[in-house]
């Protein structure tokens, strides 16, 4: 079973702190939303998730594996066929 996790994911921006010591276990066939006002992080967390935005500190765990530091590409082509799956049809 697939399993999305997050351990102290934070993201910095200067002095702003955009997301501060996230965690989240989230798995397979679990749907999540991120709620909550503009600015509070849910766009940065959806970022570091895909891979477009690096983390300042924590890690992004897929099955137990540390994907906080693959590339986008590498990401997309490593777990297209688990995205698919969330995509609504």
């Amino acid at each position: 079973m697939a399993t999305l996790e997050l351990q102290g994911l934070t993201k910095r921006f200067g002095e702003f702190t955009a997301v501060d010591s996230m965690n989240l276990k989230a798995a397979e066939g679990e749907m999540i939303a991120l709620l909550g006002g503009s600015g509070c992080g849910k766009t940065t967390t959806l970022r570091m998730i895909a891979g477009f935005t690096e983390p300042t500190a924590g890690q992004i765990l897929v099955d137990g594996k540390n994907v906080s530091t693959i590339p986008p590409t590498a990401a997309i082509s490593a777990f297209s066929s688990r995205i698919t799956r969330c995509s609504p049809t």
